[in-house]
Order: structure tokens, then C-alpha cells, then sequence
């Protein structure tokens, strides 16, 4: 590319370099001339940058008003677009938020995903490394919210089940209610706030003050919410100090060609967990680390009020924090600590969380290399087993009878690559049979460069030996190394051979092959239930008298499963059908 022949603006700017049209890698430059030019009239020691050069062959521009916009600029480029050479942030881990909507009549649903932080649409606590499935509950089961889909600008002929369990007050029917369900809502972020004690002590005030009037039914629920949170939400207050705090503790570190980040999140003055991931520089350009860390990490997380790092970042932050307030329109703290303080000790105590997950990582990683070397060597492999395809069969007397492929790659589950068959050749137990079938409709339209290292079979010496016969008679035998492992003893067979492999059963070498099988019989089972669950569910409802396809939906989706419609009464029945209907299926269910 002759970067002569194109006029580069001198404005700050983010500039896109492309190949065969792709982006490839996106920056940003105070002055874009001057950056860009760089690149190509200068030899680069980074065999990184030299590759990077090399594969441009076209740049756009896009200038900014000031540094600080071409960051925000980049930033949200780099997310549009993933391009090769960037650092992009994947969390290893996402921890769960619980999120109170903004709406008429709040619900309360746990958030996953990062994707789903819209702090437009509500207001989120946590996260929560543990307990945030078990804590949403409690507050549903104390503070009587809706964790349902229902339109609250809607009112419904008929309140849900929870309604009748108690679980909720029924604002989708009895809109009369909203001041009260408001405050049980305003009560619940109280606790999520860590000021669960302070609640405790109002509704003890509210209990004597009922007991007075002799409103003795208010008395006991107030009574109830008190004892529930006393017992499952105060007996379990993580570290507290003493103070309304909203930080997180940012610790990260460059070990080689990766980054690790530890996180401690410190909500209302207590500590709720760590947030802990690291990423790959392996061919990666960059020049300010800490700047693409921390706003892809706040795109993924809530930012908090302020944010402690380690003193040596102080001088790269100005532009990161005018950044951060910019894109968030609000007021944010940075914070360096230097001497002895109660953000210093955090900050130690972030650096002692890292250490042990940087360890742990290379560690873990040291064992996993050692176990496929091991695999290698042992059964003398043609292929490194890097890459790991492992298929099981899952069967109740032939029926609904599926195969699942699991993949490894490099001792971690993929699975993004897994894939279910259904199988279809017949309706009796053939193993064998099936296992044919699987191995044709997975390899036999497949390129030999897709090809895994191993195929791993759960089975024995029948069930390879039925695989080999089918890569044989598709003439794609010996691409990959052919194994199985017999669940009974744990041994290895290896197609053509009579005797198979043992391995000690603490030996990672074993371990390996067996996660990647267990998790083929996991995805497997999952996939024969939902099958298997599709068959009863119409065999039970589609042939009773008065039951259609609405009416089924509707009875299922209130009741959740045929059991518990089984076990249901008649006049519970008669508030979604007829009440001949109602009898219908439950002489139906209960023959």
C-alpha cells in the first residue's frame, strides 16, 4: 500500500485498516497524520506490527472533536467490529445482577448475561459470585414482587398461580394496589443495599404499632418479612465497612503476552465478590493497555461511583476518566492510593486474589498441556489431541434415540461446536447401529482439514470398531486418531488394537477424555428428555376430549408440568377450562 497517495486528515480521529474490505484493526490518534504515518515510514521491531502492515490495504478516517472522543470512538468500534489485531475483553466468567425494572408495578429477574445491563430499563445489584438465583427468590417469597412477563399496563381477567400461593399480590388484576406494592418494592432494595438491618428495624416498629391497634394479621406478615430476612439475608452479610461505599478495587497485570484483571466489588460498604478474567496480547497491537481494558470492561459491567488502582496507572488515567464520565453523563472518581489506608488495604487485598489467579491459571494450563502431551505420547497419537470430538448415544429402548458430539479444545469444553443428531435409522437398541449412522451424516461431507485430532467414542471395542468401519467405507479413515473409552473401567481402546491404554484415575491424561465424554452424555440426556418430554406431553393431553392446542398451552404454561395438573383439584381447574373439560382430564391423568 503506498500511503503517499492518501490524504490523512491532522485532526484527532480514529483511523480503520482494512483487508478485502474487513476491518482488521482500529485506533485512535491525537493526530491522525502523524500516527498513521508512522506505521509505514519507520522499520517496527514487533513482528506483530510488521504482520499488521503488511495486510493493509486500505484506511478509513473518521476525526473527532477532541483525544478523548476518538477514545469512546475506538472503543465502540473495536466492539462493532472484533477486529483481528485489537485486545478484545471476554469475560471468562459472567456473574449474576439482580435487576428491578423501571416500570409500573416493578418485577424482579436475575440478569446473566452483560448484554442485558440496560440501566435505562432498571436498576441492577451486584453482581453476585454466589447466592443471586437463591437471594432473588427470598425477596419474592418475603416482599410478595412479580418475577413474571406480564404487561402491567394490562389488566388481566385473573391473577397467576403465584397469586394464590401468596407469592404475589396480584398487581396485573388489582391495579387499587400500587402504593403497597411500591413499598415492598422500595423495602427489597433496601436489602439489596446492605441496609437490611435498618429495614428490620422499621418493621419492627411497624409490628408493635399494628399490635397496638390490634391489626394482628398485619402484626404476623410484618412479623414473617422480619424473621425471613433476619435468618436467610443478615446471617450471611459479607465484609462490611461501616460506611455507604459504591467502588470497585481494580487490580491488573501483564504476565508475558496476557493480561489479567481482578476485580473486587465493594457495593454500600460491603464486599460482594470478584469479577476475574484475562486476555490474550498474542498478536495483538496496542498502545495504552489500560485504556482498551477498562472501557471494554465497563461496557460489559455498571460503573460504580469511583474506582481504586495501583499508584503506577496514575499518569495514563486523565483521558480514561473524562472518557468514562462522558459516555455515563455523570460524576466518577479515580483513586491512586499511596500510604496506608482502607482503599489500600483493598488494594492489597485485590493483588493477593490476582496472584493466586494468575498462578492458578498457568497452573491449570502447565497440568492440561502435560495431560494431552501424555495422551500423545502413550497411545503414540499421529495427531497432537488438541482438538477432541466425542459422540454418545442416548436411547430408552430405542426410543427417541439421539447422539450428542462434545468438543475439547486443547482440554476446555467448545461449546459452541457441539452438535445433537436425532437419530432415525430405527425405533429398536442398536448401539451400533446408531453409532454408524452418526459417524456418516457427521464426516462424511466434511473437508479433511475440519477433521478433529481424535474421535473419541463412549463405548468399547463394538462401538469403534462400528466408527472405523464407517470412516473405512467413506475412505476417511486415519485422518483422525479413532478412540473410546469403556465407561465401566475407564479404558481406552484404540482402533486396530485388541488390548487397551490404562491410566491412573487421578492422571489428567484420563481426566481429560473423561470430561469430554461426560459432557457428550450430558448434552445427550438433555436433548433425549426434551424429546422424550415432547412424546408423554402429547400422548397425555392432545387426545382428552375439550383440549386443543390453546387450551393445552394455557394449562401448561399456568401449571408448569402433567404432574402437577395431575395433582390438581377440579375447581382449580375450572378457572382455565370447563368444568366438564376439568373433569375430562383429570379421569384422564389419573387412570
Amino acid at each position: 500500500m503506498d500511503i503517499k497517495k492518501i490524504e490523512i486528515p491532522e485532526n484527532p480521529g480514529v483511523y480503520l485498516m482494512k483487508n478485502l474490505g474487513k476491518v482488521i484493526y482500529v485506533g485512535k490518534a491525537k493526530n491522525l497524520k502523524n500516527r498513521v504515518s508512522s506505521y509505514f515510514n519507520r522499520e517496527h521491531e514487533s513482528e506483530k506490527t510488521k504482520e499488521l502492515v503488511k495486510n493493509i490495504e486500505n484506511i478509513e478516517f473518521i476525526i473527532c472533536n477532541s483525544e478523548v472522543d476518538a477514545l469512546i470512538l475506538e472503543n465502540n468500534l473495536i466492539k462493532k467490529y472484533m477486529p483481528k489485531y485489537n485486545i478484545l475483553l471476554k469475560d471468562e466468567k459472567t456473574y449474576p445482577y439482580i435487576k428491578i425494572s423501571k416500570e409500573k408495578f416493578p418485577n424482579i429477574q436475575v440478569i446473566r448475561t452483560t448484554k442485558a445491563l440496560d440501566t435505562k430499563s432498571g436498576i441492577y445489584f451486584g453482581p453476585y459470585p454466589q447466592g443471586g438465583w437463591m437471594l432473588k427468590k427470598l425477596l419474592v417469597k418475603i416482599f410478595k414482587l412479580r418475577d413474571c412477563t406480564r404487561d402491567m399496563n394490562k389488566k388481566y381477567p385473573r391473577p397467576c398461580l403465584k397469586y394464590y400461593m401468596k407469592m404475589c399480590i396480584g398487581p396485573c388484576v388489582y391495579k387499587e394496589r400500587e402504593k403497597e406494592y411500591n413499598t415492598f418494592v422500595e423495602q427489597a432494595k433496601q436489602v439489596l443495599k446492605g441496609q437490611g438491618k435498618l429495614l428490620v428495624e422499621e418493621l419492627n416498629k411497624k409490628m408493635d404499632l399494628a399490635s397496638e391497634k390490634m391489626e394482628f394479621e398485619n402484626a404476623i406478615i410484618y412479623r414473617e418479612q422480619i424473621k425471613e430476612i433476619e435468618s436467610t439475608i443478615l446471617n450471611n452479610q459479607v465484609t462490611e465497612y461501616g460506611k455507604e461505599l459504591d467502588e470497585d478495587i481494580f487490580n491488573l497485570r501483564i504476565e508475558k503476552e496476557r493480561v489479567f484483571i481482578c476485580v473486587l466489588n465493594v457495593r454500600d460498604g460491603k464486599i460482594l465478590g470478584k469479577i476475574s478474567t484475562n486476555l490474550s496480547l498474542k498478536d495483538k497491537i496496542y498502545e495504552n493497555v489500560l485504556e482498551t481494558v477498562i472501557l471494554s470492561f465497563y461496557t460489559k459491567h455498571p460503573l460504580p461511583n469511583s474506582i481504586v488502582f495501583q499508584s503506577e496507572y496514575e499518569k495514563e488515567s486523565e483521558q480514561i476518566l473524562e472518557a468514562l464520565k462522558k459516555i455515563k453523563n455523570r460524576k466518577i472518581e479515580f483513586h491512586f492510593p499511596k500510604i496506608k489506608s482502607r482503599r489500600k488495604e483493598l488494594l492489597e487485598m485485590g493483588k493477593l486474589n490476582l496472584e493466586r489467579d494468575i498462578e492458578s491459571y498457568y497452573r491449570k494450563k502447565s497440568v492440561v498441556e502435560e495431560g494431552l502431551y501424555k495422551l500423545y505420547t502413550t497411545l503414540q497419537l499421529t495427531r497432537y489431541p488438541r482438538k477432541i470430538e466425542c459422540f454418545d448415544i442416548s436411547n430408552t429402548q430405542g426410543k427417541d434415540a439421539v447422539a450428542s458430539m462434545s468438543v475439547s479444545i486443547e482440554g476446555r469444553a467448545s461449546k459452541k461446536d457441539y452438535r445433537k443428531f436425532k437419530i432415525t435409522c430405527k425405533d429398536t437398541p442398536d448401539d451400533f447401529q446408531m453409532m454408524r449412522e452418526v459417524i456418516t451424516r457427521r464426516y462424511g461431507k466434511l473437508e479433511e482439514s475440519q477433521f478433529p485430532d481424535v474421535i473419541l467414542i463412549d463405548g468399547g471395542i463394538g462401538q469403534i470398531n462400528a466408527a472405523g468401519e464407517v470412516l473405512r467405507e467413506l475412505g476417511k479413515d486415519g485422518i483422525s486418531d479413532l478412540l473410546s473409552l469403556a465407561e465401566r473401567e475407564e479404558e481406552i481402546y484404540k482402533y486396530g488394537e485388541k488390548e487397551p491404554y490404562i491410566f491412573s484415575k487421578d492422571q489428567e491424561a484420563l481426566k481429560i477424555f473423561q470430561r469430554v465424554r461426560d459432557e457428550a452424555h450430558r448434552f445427550g440426556v438433555t436433548y433425549h428428555r426434551k424429546l422424550r418430554s415432547k412424546r408423554v406431553l402429547k400422548s397425555e393431553l392432545d387426545d382428552i376430549e375439550g383440549v386443543g392446542t390453546k387450551r393445552k398451552t394455557v394449562l401448561l404454561k399456568e401449571f408448569g408440568s402433567i404432574e402437577r395438573i395431575k395433582n390438581e383439584s377440579i375447581e382449580s381447574l375450572t378457572r382455565f377450562v370447563p368444568r366438564k373439560v376439568a373433569e375430562n382430564i383429570l379421569e384422564k391423568l389419573k387412570k
